[in-house]
């Protein structure tokens, strides 16, 4: 018989805590977009190949991103898609921010 590790309880409190954290952003990064905007040119540069962990993922980009939903139609509308394609909503998200990241690049021409 295996036995089973007890997971702790989640906090909705403490997500929504961290969410609402990430929503506010901090004083440096404020701070530090402005000067990035007075001293950047127009056309930003391509970045910089980055060196790659032993894994083989590039260094300084992170594994995970949270989102916050603006209202719930977009979530809604997750589901709907994932159910109509029978894709996870992990999957279907990914699809999603893949298609909508290079529509967006074609409307700048890169």
């Amino acid at each position: 018989m295996a036995i089973k590790k007890r997971r702790p309880q989640v906090d909705p409190a403490a997500i929504e805590a961290f969410g609402a954290a990430a929503d506010q952003p901090s004083l440096d990064s404020i701070t530090e977009r402005a000067a990035e905007a007075v001293a950047a040119p127009t056309m930003p540069a391509p970045p910089a190949p980055q060196s790659t962990a032993s894994d083989g993922w590039p260094e300084g980009v992170p594994r995970t991103h949270l989102v916050r939903w603006p209202d719930p139609d977009l979530a809604l509308l997750l589901v709907e898609v994932a159910a109509l394609e029978e894709r996870s909503q992990q999957k279907t998200a990914l699809r999603a921010l893949r298609r909508g990241l290079a529509a967006i690049r074609a409307d700048h021409g890169v």
